[in-house]
């Protein structure tokens, strides 16, 4: 997979400006796009797909189909971009300002096309081999389909039963500080990240709306000293909470998707060759144990649910001469929730429960660098304004 980290270049003095940027294109095939269990899959394979209605579309539609996608796997095109500028305005302290963006598009489900954006900034505190850096960042995704949900609050506008379906759209935003503290020069380093993702969904799902405060420590390990072998052990505890049942509608038991979550992952990652044909390969694993915490035991979706999931990626990556590189991956993704109660004879949750997902990727960038310019005084940002 093309990694949107962007090189940097040499040592920088005060008033000097670095810009590098690199551009990415990878065409992925997922084989699970809405992550249906096996059972929506045999469903969508039968009913067939994109009988959906948007929310609002239409307030007299009182029914709705289960799906707005055509097919469960798609072909997927993702344009990267990703540039930074550093300014050294601040001796042998370099300052950087990064801006990110990955768009999303899908061969025959447009309806899952989404972009996400980010910025970011970092500021090392001193020199020196113990170097402690500070940095914060904002991303924002404008749209995102889920799946398509039964909405009640159309139910209690509409008064009818089973409450309709609608598709499940949302935006998102994700806010982090983080602290990078170099604990061995050159072999052994830590970063603390704390930060918050919130969705605002469609005004269909308004009880999905959900922030969620999350914490992580991160300890990376390089035993040869040269970036040549790189180790990573990661730890994130996550806590959404949901909006849940809402008042206005009282005739019905709204899902609470509210949980605590754990997420463990290792990662290691080899490097070899010379700089115009490093060759770097990468396998991560990550486990994630995931606890519902919803009170009422009429949510029986949620109710005492728990969900294991499973996430296996092997990565490729060769530099090329001339600033080109080639990129291949393939990840594999599992999920199986457990529930206290038998749910026999009741119709099956349409949220993502059980599911396995496969999605290869395979792509090509060019990496670009201004080093070293300084910017005019007036320029906004530069040393002299």
């Amino acid at each position: 997979m093309a990694v949107i980290g962007v090189p940097v270049a040499g040592p920088l003095f005060a008033a000097d400006v670095d810009w590098s940027a690199r551009l990415a294109f990878d065409e992925r095939y997922d084989d699970n796009i809405t992550e249906l269990s096996p059972r929506d899959l045999r469903r969508l394979d039968t009913q067939g797909g994109r009988n959906g209605f948007p929310c609002g579309s239409d307030s007299t539609l009182t029914q709705g189909g289960r799906y707005s996608i055509e097919t469960p796997g798609d072909y997927v095109t993702v344009p990267r971009i990703a540039t930074s500028v550093r300014a050294g305005w601040i001796k042998g302290r370099p300052s950087a300002f990064d801006f990110d963006f990955a768009g999303h598009q899908y061969v025959t489900n447009a309806i899952k096309n989404w972009q996400v954006y980010r910025l970011g900034v970092s500021q090392p505190l001193h020199g020196g081999k113990y170097g402690t850096t500070i940095g914060a960042s904002f991303a924002y995704s404008p749209y995102q389909y889920d799946r398509n949900l039964r909405s009640y609050s159309t139910a209690n506008e509409l008064g009818v039963l089973p409450p309709p379906r609608r598709e499940a759209t949302y935006r998102s935003r994700r806010s982090e500080l983080h602290v990078d503290q170099v604990l061995v020069p050159h072999y052994l380093s830590l970063r603390g990240v704390v930060g918050q993702e919130a969705k605002n969904y469609n005004k269909c799902f308004n009880e999905r709306d959900s922030i969620m405060p999350f914490e992580q420590v991160q300890l990376t390990w390089e035993p040869l000293g040269r970036a040549l072998l790189r180790l990573r052990l990661s730890f994130i505890r996550e806590n959404l909470q949901g909006v849940g049942d809402l008042p206005d509608t009282s005739f019905f038991t709204e899902p609470d998707i509210s949980s605590r979550r754990r997420i463990m992952s290792a990662e290691a990652r080899v490097r070899w060759g010379a700089k115009a044909r490093r060759t770097t390969l990468g396998l991560r694993y990550d486990t994630e144990h995931r606890d519902y915490t919803a009170a009422n035991p009429n949510d029986i979706y949620h109710f005492e649910r728990t969900d294991e999931r499973r996430y296996a990626t092997l990565t490729a990556r060769v530099e090329l001469p001339r600033h080109w590189f080639l990129s291949a991956g393939a990840e594999r993704n599992t999920k199986h929730s457990s529930f206290p109660i038998a749910l026999a004879g009741s119709s099956p949750s349409e949220d993502v429960t059980d599911y396995t997902r496969n999605i290869y990727e395979v792509g090509f960038g060019y990496d670009f660098r201004l080093a070293g310019k300084q910017l005019p005084a007036n320029t906004p940002g530069s040393a002299g304004d």
